[in-house]
């Protein structure tokens, strides 16, 4: 009888929720709403969501890039790597897989470098282990992943280049490309190193040298794919941009992007920093660079992008609000015009996973790449959802159609504050969270005999709601 009481009252009264230390408690009376809040958004789940014009998705929305000696000390000692890399992998969605970064023009084909080292170039470079194309071809069997391979372009040696393109070829299982020399807008160009400005003519020269030195390489990627220029910055190469796309005959142009940067005292590298608007739209300066692709013909990607350059900052991209921001950076991307993202592993701190003795351990900013690669495989239409109301709230909102015909409607409160929104005609739905302070995608099933959904969304969490309309 008791408990039917406290019941009646706890009804009568209504329900006001969890109190500090998750105590809940009921009130007396309903607070009245206060004069100058702002109505609840209204959204009908359907087709009204897919009105604004569409990018096309054409290729995995997330890859990876990873540096070599990485890659090589993941795939462990064994013939095969070991069966939870394959697994991970898979589960992320076999993202297309680059061996490159700063290790692509420190690295030699296995058997090549003298030894003992006859100079310190040899013995500053990275030697492949023997049997690393076989572990790569055995990992690719399993995960059927797009391989590109980063070839030594700095070192210039064509002897170097034909071993590792056949190797290469030997290990691939679902496409190949090439890309040649990591970042050569930072090469150092001779004769110019006392200048403290740059020089009349130094983007011409450096992109000059990049087409001959391609040019001398071509032998041994004769016919394949080509992605390139792989530049760190490529506003410094705009004007000659799309003579290298043209003179080396690329099929991807790829660049770098880093919103920020761990270099130095890494005192730009915060979380707060992180979840900022100019972070997570920070490839829409980039925009220019699909531009040119798409008038050249070919497709643009970022092909190396992470949340801080200098391998990130402990703290910040190993957090949760890493997968928020490699949400953003990701739907930013696709509507920059690019195809794709891949997130760079080097060994340090933003590395979507780290393997330690055989066993896969997942960062936040994984979380990222199963929510992109599955929320719009390829032939998914992401279409923008304007609304007033959303923006007043300080909601970004995107729906997805994909090919099996259902919708993927993507809620991010980019505000400092709690937002709410009501969703219309949805009586069945999958309802996905993530969030900057809790790693994981939580999953669950929610229905309304109403065929209404109250939705209530952190500030920098984003909430994605799937289902037929």
């Amino acid at each position: 009888m008791l408990a039917a009481l406290v019941a009646a009252a706890l009804l009568a009264g209504g329900w006001a929720g969890a109190g500090e230390g998750g105590t809940a408690f009921a009130a007396a009376k309903p607070r009245p709403r206060a004069a100058h809040a702002a109505p609840v958004p209204k959204l009908i789940f359907g087709a009204s969501l897919l009105r604004a014009p569409a990018v096309a998705v054409t290729m995995a929305p997330a890859g990876i890039s990873v540096e070599y000696p990485v890659m090589a000390t993941d795939m462990g000692a064994g013939p095969c790597p070991p069966p939870s890399l394959a697994a991970e992998l898979t589960r992320l969605g076999s993202p297309p897989l680059e061996l490159a970064g700063v290790s692509q023009d420190e690295t030699a084909p296995p058997g090549t470098l003298p030894q003992p080292p006859t100079s310190w170039q040899a013995a500053t470079l990275y030697p492949l282990p023997a049997g690393f194309w076989t572990q790569l071809h055995c990992l690719l069997s399993s995960t059927r992943e797009q391989l590109t391979v980063g070839l030594n372009m700095r070192t210039g040696s064509l002897a170097w280049a034909t071993q590792m393109a056949g190797e290469a070829r030997a290990a691939a299982v679902n496409g190949l490309s090439f890309s040649l020399g990591n970042e050569p807008d930072l090469y150092e160009l001779p004769n110019y190193g006392s200048l403290d400005k740059p020089f009349a003519g130094e983007e011409a020269a450096a992109a000059g040298l990049y087409e001959q030195l391609a040019a001398y390489l071509e032998p041994a990627v004769a016919g394949e794919a080509l992605l390139g220029p792989e530049l760190a910055a490529p506003t410094r190469w705009r004007r000659a941009l799309p003579l290298v796309v043209r003179a080396v005959g690329l099929g991807t142009v790829g660049v770098h992007l880093y919103p920020l940067t761990a270099c130095g005292s890494g005192s730009e590298a915060t979380i707060a920093g992180l979840l900022s608007r100019s972070a997570g739209s920070s490839p829409g300066r980039l925009a220019w660079v699909a531009r040119t692709a798409h008038g050249l013909g070919v497709p643009a990607i970022i092909s190396e992008a992470n949340s801080a350059s200098c391998g990130g900052q402990p703290g910040v991209s190993n957090t949760p609000a890493a997968a928020v921001w490699g949400l953003r950076f990701g739907i930013s991307a696709l509507e920059a015009g690019f195809g794709e993202v891949r997130f760079h592993s080097s060994g340090n701190s933003y590395d979507p996973f780290v393997v330690r003795g055989g066993r896969v351990y997942p960062r936040p900013l994984a979380d990222a790449l199963v929510a992109l690669n599955s929320w719009f495989p390829l032939g998914t239409t992401l279409h923008p959802v304007p609304s007033t109301s959303l923006a007043a709230a300080g909601v970004v909102a995107h729906a997805a159609l994909r090919p099996d015909g259902t919708v993927v409607l993507i809620l991010d409160d980019q505000s400092a504050r709690p937002a709410k929104v009501l969703l219309r005609g949805v009586s069945l739905a999958q309802l996905t969270t993530v969030s900057p302070l809790r790693a994981g995608m939580p999953t669950r099933t929610v229905t309304s005999p109403t065929a209404q959904l109250h939705l209530a969304i952190a500030p920098n969490e984003i909430v994605a709601v799937a289902g037929r309309p």
